[in-house]
């Protein structure tokens, strides 16, 4: 096996080439060969060309992963992922197999936009406090596990993003969890239906989690190609279109190779830039119009770049307003949501590159904590206790030891992965137990904490975890 080659775990996109990171990209390209699902593969088929390629169908992803790994004796592989690895993809698999005959340091997980972000920027959906992330696809995962996860997320009135909510042969999972969520139709939430986000045929439209609940009709219309968005607490309903003069871009966690080729596009046609100081450095190269960093407080800040922009835009000149990561999820882009006709371009989540950096965290269902909120910590504890892994933004280093006690109770050995700055040049990445939160091995903030579900582990300081593969597969 040459020492060289690396295993390239890649997030395409949720399947427009527009949304493909110029990280994969440069991945696949490095790569001799290149293994996926039939479908995954064909959207990325004209970066193929000359590599050998091997496709499968579906139910096959422990033999992919085998396959991907055993190639490393031929050269550098690419294991494709649609989405992002981390959100039902591939990381954690592909890390378990690879452990037992690499050195993890040649595997390289390479984040990609997730499905529920690029839904939410398409239909102008910001999320301010937190959001749950859960599968009704009861095949890997216990329904009375999933169960217990949606109950927690509706009792705590977070916004639910559903994968796989519903298939020919299993359509009453999907009633079970609406019935939960309006607490038996006494109240409602607005829910968005996403078919096919960012593939051909996408079809995005509003209705209530109570509507859905009691119109069979419109239940039918929701498939495996669907994803469902449910209202809750913190969660502004805005308006995106596909084109205007200002565009809300996520730039990703900071490495400009994070970039989708859409932010990139739409950076480099801007008359007038906008945004923090070091997001501007991180896109300086695609730069050709103004770039401005106003100063002030945040809202100072804030106030000052809408009014640039809306000057721009009677001007006719494009702008890019930047926010790290993506702009639906705990970005300040609600504001201008309100109040402009904007594009929404996703980005990679924070949480999405601090995953793939400690490993494979969060490939069962997971919930996202802004930080900000005052009941953190005992949201925190009812996650967990009910199976989530639980990603919390805006951390300080130095103020983690409260979280010790919350979840001491759920297992010490129990792993995290603490992120500072995650992907820009002054990261640093910590990898451990629980009970290490009491001791950080560095200070500071801008740190994102990831707290791994069940069936997570250590190996050569990285975070796999078991999705449930196990349950159909001897490997």
């Amino acid at each position: 096996m040459p020492l060289e080659s690396k295993l390239y775990i890649v997030g395409i996109g949720p399947g427009s080439r527009d949304l493909l990171t110029k990280r994969a990209r440069e991945a696949i390209a490095d790569a001799e060969s290149v293994v996926g699902y039939s479908p995954y593969l064909d959207l990325v088929s004209d970066l193929l060309e000359g590599k050998a390629v091997s496709s499968t169908g579906m139910g096959r992803e422990v033999d992919r992963a085998r396959e991907a790994v055993d190639l490393l004796d031929e050269g550098s592989c690419a294991l494709i992922s649609s989405g992002d690895p981390n959100v039902y993809g591939m990381a954690g698999l592909g890390l378990e197999v690879a452990s037992g005959k690499v050195d993890l340091d040649r595997v390289e997980v390479v984040p990609g936009i997730t499905s529920f972000s690029a839904a939410a920027c398409k239909a102008g959906i910001t999320f301010r406090d937190s959001v749950a992330v859960i599968s009704l696809s009861d095949l890997l995962t216990p329904w009375i596990e999933i169960e217990k996860r949606a109950r927690a997320a509706s009792e705590i009135k977070m916004p639910i993003a559903l994968y796989n909510p519903r298939s020919k042969k299993r359509t009453w999972q999907l009633d079970r969890v609406l019935e939960i969520c309006t607490e038996g139709g006494k109240i409602d939430q607005d829910l968005l239906v996403a078919r096919n986000v960012a593939r051909e045929g996408e079809k995005l439209w509003w209705t209530s989690a109570r509507e859905m609940l009691e119109n069979e009709d419109l239940r039918q219309e929701v498939d495996m190609f669907t994803l469902l968005i449910i209202g809750g607490e913190g969660m502004t309903r805005g308006r995106s279109v596909s084109e205007a003069r200002i565009n809300l871009v996520g730039v990703g966690p900071g490495d400009p190779g994070h970039l989708t080729h859409e932010a990139r596009e739409i950076i480099g046609r801007s008359d007038l830039i906008l945004g923090p100081e070091r997001h501007l450095r991180a896109v300086g190269e695609l730069t050709r119009g103004e770039t401005i960093s106003h100063e002030g407080g945040f809202e100072e800040r804030m106030k000052a770049r809408l009014g640039a922009a809306k000057e721009a835009e009677g001007r006719g000149e494009i702008v890019s307003m930047l926010f790290g990561g993506d702009p639906s999820t705990f970005s300040s882009a609600w504001r201008v949501l309100d109040t402009s006709k904007v594009h929404v371009s996703p980005g990679v989540g924070a949480f999405s590159a601090a995953a793939a950096r400690v490993g494979a965290p969060l490939v069962n269902d997971f919930a996202l904590l802004s930080g900000r909120d005052d009941m953190t910590h005992e949201k925190v504890q009812k996650l967990m206790e009910s199976g989530f892994a639980v990603v919390v933004y805006n951390q300080d280093s130095r103020e983690l030891a409260g979280l010790v006690g919350g979840i001491g109770d759920l297992g010490p050995d129990r792993p995290f992965g603490l992120a500072q700055d995650a992907t820009r040049p002054e990261e640093r990445i910590s990898v451990g137990r629980a009970t290490d939160l009491a001791r950080p091995k560095f200070e500071g903030r801008r740190c994102t904490l990831i707290l791994a579900g069940p069936e997570a582990r250590i190996k050569e300081g990285r975070i796999i975890t078991r999705r449930g593969y196990q349950t159909k597969y001897d490997y």
